[in-house]
């Protein structure tokens, strides 16, 4: 089965003054037929972040049935991206666009794994909220999903699962709290860190989207000044919780570095910015990345 929505993602990455033929999105895409990548683009029902208008032929030429306008609107959207273009055909050598290993990689999880989806990701629980989120990031440091998850819904049944609620509680009964959150493993510790988190948001912020407002660079380092916060644990909040666009750099993708010999250093800086210099700084692709790595790390 065709997997339209992978052939739009793909297009949707085609960067500004720069073209992919039919040919070579059908093999990225997995498809067998290029004249059905043609078909697919022609039902496009979002032209303006689906740029359908930067896949050409073979060749190089447009397409004299270009769907929203025909040839001379792609050739004018081209040319208004300074594509050099003669007798309507593109200069291949100039403007063809060639993926980065990084997100072929990215692309082939797809093909394997389809769309994560939200947090926390296939379908496994209902979308979690912000807060959600971040009281589960740092639950799941030392331990499995399914404990944490567990630890979640004795919170949700308590009515504690929310940053504020958490803060009361920890400031009246901290060993209510560790009780609570007993199955997600070092509860004695994470009870702590947990509170101290909650702590920081409220007093210093009264929020947790009032702190999201902070620059990454600066809400990145307040987190880890709080103890018991690392750098995945920070990341991770920000990136799911806060929308922030950061690459999160966990064992799983370590594993997936060094299996697909994408690059030499696995150390968390360095590996971090490799991942944000080579892909387009989207968080929403920074998510969805993170989320297949984690599926695939998983399985192997």
């Amino acid at each position: 089965m065709i997997n339209h929505e992978l052939v739009y993602k793909i297009t949707s990455f085609i960067p500004e003054g720069k073209v992919l033929t039919y040919a070579a999105l059908a093999k990225i895409a997995g498809v067998k037929s290029p004249r059905v990548i043609g078909s697919l683009l022609h039902k496009n029902k979002d032209p303006r972040n689906i740029p359908c208008y930067r896949v050409v032929n073979t060749e190089g030429k447009i397409a004299t049935n270009y769907t929203f306008g025909g040839a001379r609107a792609q050739l004018k959207k081209l040319q208004t991206e300074e594509v050099k273009i003669i007798r309507g055909q593109v200069d291949l050598t100039k403007h063809l666009w060639r993926p980065s290993r990084v997100l072929s990689l990215y692309f082939e999880l797809l093909r394997k794994y389809g769309e994560p989806g939200p947090w926390p990701w296939w379908g496994k629980d209902k979308p979690y909220t912000r807060e959600e989120i971040a009281i589960g990031a740092i639950l799941t440091q030392n331990t499995n999903w399914k404990n944490v998850e567990k630890a979640v819904e004795n919170l949700k049944r308590g009515n504690f699962c929310s940053i504020d609620r958490i803060y009361d509680l920890g400031r009246l009964d901290l060993g209510k709290l560790r009780e609570l959150i007993r199955s997600s493993g070092f509860y004695n510790q994470k009870a702590e860190r947990l509170f101290k988190f909650c702590r920081f948001i409220v007093e210093g912020y009264g929020s947790l989207g009032k702190f999201f407002k902070l620059p990454t660079d600066e809400a990145r380092e307040k987190l880890l000044a709080i103890n018991g916060v690392g750098k995945e644990t920070a990341d991770t909040i920000l990136l799911y919780a806060g929308n922030k666009p950061i690459f999160v750099i966990d064992s799983y993708t370590k594993k997936f570095v060094k299996d697909s010999k994408l690059w030499r250093k696995t150390d968390y800086d360095p590996l971090q910015k490799f991942f944000t210099e080579n892909l387009p700084g989207e968080t929403s692709l920074y998510q969805d990345y993170h989320a297949l790595i984690v599926r695939w790390g998983k399985e192997n």
